[in-house]
């Protein structure tokens, strides 16, 4: 009986079945909670919200001891959250999917890039409670206390806090942990990458920065920037506000 009232939580990620961060995350919330991880068979950064339907989804049970059970997906991150909902535990529903812990952050137009953060909208897309957690460096000290934030959540029932339609995407900063400051809740900045592509042996690399003087105020990179992490809830709509009245009134014209 003590089980049953035990939460729920998927794990996902972008950085595939071997990443150490996202199993110690699972290991440590298996503690206190159901804990099912689905995650893609290899790496998937910066694939976005990319899903299969061109070809079939390989799900494979991942050996191993482990206090949870774990399967890989020959696939995104997108897709493991939509196979584990609809299909592999279909007859249960998940009180939260958690997408991370990642190795990289994912603030500002990152998000839009992201695996990890595609994961947790996934979830909202269900109808159910999402959360992205990235690292802008993977220092086992940072492991731990993004660890210790996201136990905190689901020991205290944080997420519950989530409006429909919604989910969260977290991101700690590049500083020493040190120099942490704690976290902040922040809007997502809007400034572009200073994206351009470089020739090499005959192909086009991409490279680029984002610019620390191009980031707004108390928004999500400038936080990372000056030592914060950043909680920024996110919306399904993505109808821009206004717009459909404006629009309309022109097409009336």
């Amino acid at each position: 009986m003590e089980d049953t009232q035990k939460p729920y939580i998927l794990i996902t990620n972008d950085d595939g079945i071997g990443s150490s961060a996202m199993i110690s995350l699972a290991e440590a919330l298996s503690e206190k909670s159901r804990v099912f991880v689905v995650a893609p068979k290899n790496e998937q950064s910066g694939v976005g919200h990319a899903f299969t339907h061109r070809s079939g989804l390989v799900c494979k049970k991942v050996s191993g001891d482990f206090p949870f059970e774990f399967h890989s997906i020959s696939g995104t991150p997108a897709d493991c959250v939509k196979f584990a909902v609809s299909e592999l535990y279909r007859n249960f529903s998940f009180d939260l999917v958690i997408s991370g812990i990642n190795f990289g952050e994912n603030a500002g137009v990152s998000s839009f890039y992201s695996g990890t953060v595609a994961g947790a909208r996934e979830a909202a897309l269900w109808g159910l409670r999402g959360l992205a957690i990235s690292l802008s460096r993977s220092d086992k000290a940072w492991i731990r206390l993004a660890i210790g934030q996201a136990s905190r959540i689901v020991a205290e029932k944080l997420y519950l806090k989530m409006a429909r339609g919604t989910y969260w995407n977290v991101n700690f900063p590049l500083t020493e942990i040190e120099n942490y400051q704690g976290l902040r809740v922040a809007p997502m900045n809007h400034s572009m990458f200073t994206d351009h592509y470089r020739l090499k042996e005959g192909s086009f690399w991409l490279h680029g920065e984002k610019l620390p003087e191009a980031m707004r105020e108390g928004s999500d990179d400038w936080c990372l920037s000056n030592g914060y992490a950043s909680l920024t809830p996110f919306a399904l709509e993505q109808t821009a506000p206004g717009e459909c009245l404006r629009l309309q009134e022109f097409l009336n014209t």
